[in-house]
């Protein structure tokens, strides 16, 4: 079965990634953003001329907020009469952010004497360059038109806006800050071009509309990597937790293991109180193996079943007393190659079950193998006697001890079965 944090991680790799790709479809082929100018509430349109400088040109506003237009006669007597429409859309300091538009389209009717030349402009606020009670220092981001481009849509991409060159020159401004600025424009403006000549002209704004996607594409793909970045951080945290939390486990059992090995030390000591010891071969009696394999629970194991090879045969050729002396040596033996986590069992006559905690499968078998090696190997059986054993394995893969148990003592019988004086695995 998956660990639940597994299933979780991949959910929520799943779950990011159909997110981070519905939003990128959306962010590059999903509707535009869209803002009418002319649908605004807030938009008050006026009229202005060279009259305030002393000039003779008058400018009338024939129109209203939501189709402004003006009727404009440009006269000599200012050195550069001029005609404008103002469309105001918030105070300066507030003005509104058109900088993630990728466009504007627009639609001017142009009327009267030729050639007409519009300047279009996009005022800016930023305190870097604004100066207070001063109309003129707002930023002029222009774009011209000119006698070609009026009675048409006009698809004007907003990168092609610049700031006039004489408002840099006027207000001295450095390097840095005479690129176009978008973020703050507070009003848009129509004034007629240096060049026109005197006559009568009509401009009427039929429409104005930027559009543009719904956010700037460095943010959106900024905090799309900022998501995918927070959700490395967060499987690094989870992995590191896991692997913290299996090294407590691991220690936890650990120390479990040496609890229950300081335990059944212990007890060892206590043998004839409790009487679980074979008092011929100091190993575990069948009621201390008993007793041992309650106290176990769930704990990992494996048991190795030994028996020794036709011991029948040493008892009735050499008698009893010597049968004893045999079991006495082939214990010692075996109890020399076993570490603290292994408890061996006198489980009945010749029969012998070592109980092998926290063993895998492998590595009891390969006890199992050093042991019978070292019994067929021993020198010193009583009367010269050549001694062999044989085993079964198994190890306890969550089933009940009683079933584990079985499974090595039907391997010992395939062990018997092949030959003796070998080690099979059940």
């Amino acid at each position: 079965m998956i660990p639940s944090y597994s299933r979780m991680t991949n959910l929520l790799f799943w779950f990011l990634l159909a997110i981070s790709l519905l939003a990128i479809l959306l962010f590059e082929f999903g509707p535009e953003q869209r803002l009418n100018i002319l649908a605004t509430t807030e938009l008050s349109a006026k009229a202005q001329d060279d009259r305030v400088h002393g000039g003779r040109s008058v400018t009338t506003l024939v129109g209203d907020e939501h189709r402004p237009a003006i009727d404009c006669q440009l006269r000599e007597g200012y050195e550069f009469p001029f005609c404008e429409l103002i469309l105001t859309l918030s105070e300066p300091e507030r003005g509104i952010d058109l900088s993630h538009f990728d466009g504007m389209r627009v639609k001017l009717r142009a009327e009267g004497g030729q050639p007409q030349i519009w300047r279009f402009f996009l005022r800016n606020y930023d305190p870097s360059y604004s100066r207070p009670g001063d109309d003129i220092s707002h930023k002029f981001n222009e774009v011209m038109f000119r006698p070609n481009d009026y009675n048409v849509l006009q698809d004007v991409p907003l990168d092609v806006f610049a700031p006039s060159s004489w408002w840099v020159q006027q207000y001295n401004i450095p390097l840095a800050e005479q690129g176009a600025d978008l973020r703050h424009i507070y009003a848009i403006e129509l004034a007629s071009g240096d060049r026109m000549r005197p006559g009568n002209y009509q401009l009427e704004l039929e429409q104005l509309e930027f559009y543009g996607r719904w956010g700037k594409p460095g943010d959106f793909y900024r905090y799309l990597l900022m998501s995918w970045l927070a959700y490395g951080v967060l499987l690094f945290l989870m992995q590191y937790l896991l692997v913290g939390d299996k090294l407590r486990k691991a220690r936890a059992a650990r120390l479990a293991a040496e609890a229950l090995s300081q335990s059944l030390s212990e007890q060892n000591r206590r043998t004839e109180e409790e009487a679980r010891y074979d008092p011929l071969t100091g190993a575990l009696n069948r009621l201390g193996g008993e007793k041992l394999l309650g106290e176990l629970g769930e704990m990992p194991l494996s048991f190795i079943y030994i028996d020794i090879d036709h011991f029948k045969h040493v008892n009735d050729a050499h008698g009893h007393p010597m049968g004893d002396e045999v079991l006495k040596h082939m214990v010692s033996e075996v109890l020399r190659h076993c570490d603290a986590l292994c408890r061996l069992v006198r489980w009945g006559g010749e029969e012998f079950v070592l109980v092998c905690l926290h063993y895998e499968q492998a590595r009891a078998e390969a006890l199992a193998e050093r042991i019978r090696g070292a019994l067929e190997s021993y020198p010193n059986w009583p009367l010269g006697l050549k001694v062999t054993a044989s085993f079964g394995v198994a190890e306890r893969r969550g089933d009940p001890l009683e079933k584990t148990l079985k499974r090595a003592d039907e391997a010992l019988y395939q062990a018997k079965e092949r030959g003796r004086n070998r080690v099979e695995v059940g």
